[in-house]
């Protein structure tokens, strides 16, 4: 994450990074909580849901953009869309997990974690609140003609 200076206009940015940097961090992250996915794995999961999230709302790469933009590993996200998208990227991890605990199940291991069916209605709960998440507008006022 980089924290970037005021820009001119008295706003202050904050990157997070590339998706491939993103789901490299929290490839390690969910490594050392026992889960067995693969990087390739959970940075398809990041690009399935920052498309989920463009849905709902313009990625700030886009708005000074002149020519289209890929969604891929190269995408650079701000944090403030990261923290919108990552409990999306985290419930769509835990599907994943569970699908392959399951499958280990029937091939007689132990099994531990969430089932496959609890992780489907977590992923179904962060994907409803995208939308609300993701659409923000800044304060803004009206003036009336007495200019008030």
């Amino acid at each position: 994450m980089q924290l970037l200076p005021n820009d001119g206009t008295g706003n202050f940015r904050a990157v997070a990074g590339t998706i491939s940097e993103l789901a490299a961090l929290y490839h390690q992250k969910l490594t050392l909580k026992g889960y067995s996915l693969l990087q390739e794995e959970i940075q398809a999961a990041f690009i399935e849901e920052v498309k989920r999230y463009a849905g709902w709302q313009s990625l700030t790469c886009q708005k000074s953009s002149a020519v289209p933009i890929a969604v891929d590993e190269h995408l650079i996200l701000e944090a403030f869309e990261w923290v919108i998208i990552e409990p999306c990227v985290k419930a769509n991890c835990d599907l994943i997990q569970a699908a392959l605990v399951e499958a280990s199940r029937s091939m007689g291991g132990d099994g531990f974690g969430m089932s496959v069916s609890e992780a489907e209605q977590a992923y179904e709960a962060e994907k409803e609140k995208m939308p609300k998440n993701a659409f923000v507008q800044p304060p803004f006022s009206f003036k009336t003609l007495g200019g008030q």
